[in-house]
């Protein structure tokens, strides 16, 4: 069994994304000048991110990180595994794309050491998650059949076969 379940990193992965809304909120420089983001953004070639706390564009900004933990923490209350093994691995492709074209295209707008630095972290996470999902499904539906082999065992042998009779 793996040492964190999906439920747990999906948990982490929610207070990550609202530490980086508290940190936009109360000091994007911090943010910014991170070591891990420096370190990310210098790895990839991008350049450096400087933000100020009177930067319009970070109220938004927050919100979007906002919508996204709270878009995780309803279905996750539910434990609604269903939706996040469709989501999961569309979330994992989407941020690898992006890590992908930050590498390949390193002038473009997006191409800086926060969004390097969230995408890496995303795909990280969500490998993690999708992992976990995988084995935990894997559990549940062996649970299921031992729990069940009588019943389908019975319902196998109930099936109507039509037998063919050669003329």
């Amino acid at each position: 069994m793996q040492f964190l379940s999906a439920n747990s990193l999906l948990y982490i992965r929610v207070v990550f994304l609202l530490t980086i809304v508290f940190y936009l909120i109360t000091d994007p420089e911090g943010l910014c000048t991170a070591g891990f983001v420096v370190l990310m953004g210098q790895a990839m070639q991008v350049p450096l991110v400087q933000l100020s706390k009177s930067n319009p564009m970070l109220g938004i900004t927050a919100m979007t990180f906002t919508s996204l933990a709270i878009g995780d923490v309803i279905p996750l209350l539910a434990q609604n595994f269903a939706y996040f093994e469709s989501l999961v691995p569309i979330r994992l492709a989407g941020y690898f794309i992006l890590a992908g074209y930050i590498y390949f295209v390193p002038t473009s707008m997006v191409s800086n050491s926060l969004v390097i630095t969230f995408a890496f972290l995303e795909v990280w996470f969500n490998f993690l998650i999708f992992n976990n999902l995988r084995d935990e499904k894997y559990y549940r539906m062996k649970k299921f059949v031992e729990e069940n082999a009588e019943a389908m065992q019975r319902a196998h042998d109930e099936q109507v076969r039509v037998i063919e009779e050669d003329e």
